[in-house]
């Protein structure tokens, strides 16, 4: 019965111990990152306290593709085990580069080092070309392609510069696909006129993002022009990619600020 006490005594005197060791409020942790040929995924501004850990995911996407990130398929690890995050999806447009805040919720996650299980990123390889109909101008107050729903926000012609500005909505379950300087004037002549305000970019949608996008042609042709939509919208298969682990510690220096 000595012993048994005794054990008992030591284990808690171990437990109280292992809870005393971290004296600050608040962990913050040492930025990390790693690279793969899709990619640099780096954890930034990275803390923990008693009832959550979080960090800022930034994504660079190094590929002609877009890149989906899952939250919901990410952990972090805690002294609690693996805890999944809640949030919603991260995309990321070819070439292009985007930062979320991912965080998990618990008790007890205060810690010295954590590692974030990347378990849900994704790749579009294949894209499904959206076609549409030339659309004679003036243009329709609220269009329909595929999965993307479109809203007129402005449009004016002042001499040969004929501006339009549409939000563009996506509402499908996969990733949309949008390039607007594809999208082309063309005049009754037979003339065509490239989008004078975007650059050539790609930009990717989750399901219900929007984003206000505007056209601008210089036209010569004083009679009615249509609105080309080419292959500008698309939609994304996201394809499992590997899984990936970024590893962080406590940055002592940052943490004593912080505190």
């Amino acid at each position: 019965m000595k012993k048994i006490l005794l054990s008992a005594f030591m284990l808690s005197g171990l437990f109280v111990f292992s809870q005393e060791k971290i004296k600050y409020e608040t962990v913050c942790f040492e930025d990390n990152a790693v690279e793969t040929k899709e990619g640099k995924f780096a954890l930034q501004d990275g803390m923990a306290e008693k009832t959550f850990i979080k960090g800022k995911l930034k994504v660079t996407n190094y590929t002609d593709k877009a890149l989906v990130i899952k939250p919901n398929e990410c952990v972090f690890s805690s002294p609690q085990g693996d805890i999944p995050s809640n949030d919603k999806w991260m995309v990321v447009a070819p070439r292009d580069q985007e930062a979320k805040v991912i965080d998990v919720k618990g008790y007890n996650m205060k810690c010295t080092s954590t590692t974030l299980k990347i378990n849900g990123l994704y790749i579009c390889n294949n894209t499904e070309i959206i076609s549409s109909p030339a659309m004679p101008l003036p243009p329709a107050k609220e269009k329909r392609i595929g999965n993307f729903a479109l809203i007129l926000d402005g449009w004016d012609r002042d001499g040969k510069e004929i501006m339009i500005r549409y939000k563009v909505k996506y509402l499908g379950e996969k990733i949309g696909m949008f390039s607007p300087d594809k999208v082309i004037l063309k005049s009754p002549e037979g003339n065509e006129y490239k989008n004078q305000k975007e650059k050539e970019k790609t930009y990717a949608f989750k399901q219900f993002d929007d984003r206000l996008f505007t056209f601008i042609y210089l036209s010569d042709s004083k009679k009615d022009n249509i609105l080309d939509w080419k292959d500008a919208f698309g939609e994304g298969i996201p394809e499992k990619l590997s899984n990936l682990t970024i590893d962080v510690k406590m940055d002592l220096g940052k943490t004593k600020d912080k505190n």
